[in-house]
């Protein structure tokens, strides 16, 4: 063998095994357009809008934990969601849920980050409907209940778990 061809067979194996570990990028939750319920004043509803957000996980990123990560990614998707709403049309989204599909095909919705984890890759199901703040006049107008028109908050490092059936 070639001293050049050793010399790189030595030294090319020696920089593959030096890789920078995976940065996590911060996501704030949105602070306009964004409700845990019904918008604040009479709105129309235009559909809904879902998204999924996958990221590297547990395996790849071990210095952070798995609720860090998901509360992170489901604010990703919540901006996702608004994005995408706006660019239909949409004023903001109301009602954002976590998606989960379980083992027997049916679909639960939490109002909190819940996600899926393999340990290689997370994932966040969300969804919303989104809306259109309606005009004087308008006769097809949502009237909001005040019990339920708040502005969701950002969700805190407390995981609530999910209601029992």
């Amino acid at each position: 063998m070639s001293l050049p061809l050793s010399f790189f067979i030595l030294f090319g194996f020696a920089a593959c095994s030096s890789l920078p570990a995976p940065k996590i990028r911060r996501y704030a939750f949105p602070k306009a357009g964004v409700f845990k319920g019904e918008p604040s004043q009479p709105y129309k509803t235009l559909g809904l809008v879902r998204t999924k957000v996958t990221w590297p996980s547990l395996l790849t990123m071990p210095e952070h934990e798995e609720k860090e990560l998901c509360r992170n990614h489901f604010n990703k998707a919540v901006q996702d969601l608004l994005k995408l709403a706006r660019k239909n049309g949409a004023e903001g989204i109301a009602d954002v849920k976590s998606v989960v599909f379980l083992y027997d095909g049916r679909t639960e919705l939490y109002p909190t980050p819940e996600c899926s984890d393999d340990g290689e890759e997370g994932q966040v199901l969300l969804q919303a409907v989104a809306f259109r703040y309606a005009k004087a006049g308008d006769s097809d107008a949502i009237t909001p209940s005040a019990s339920e028109s708040r502005v969701a908050p950002a969700p805190s490092n407390r995981t609530v778990p999910p209601p029992t059936p």
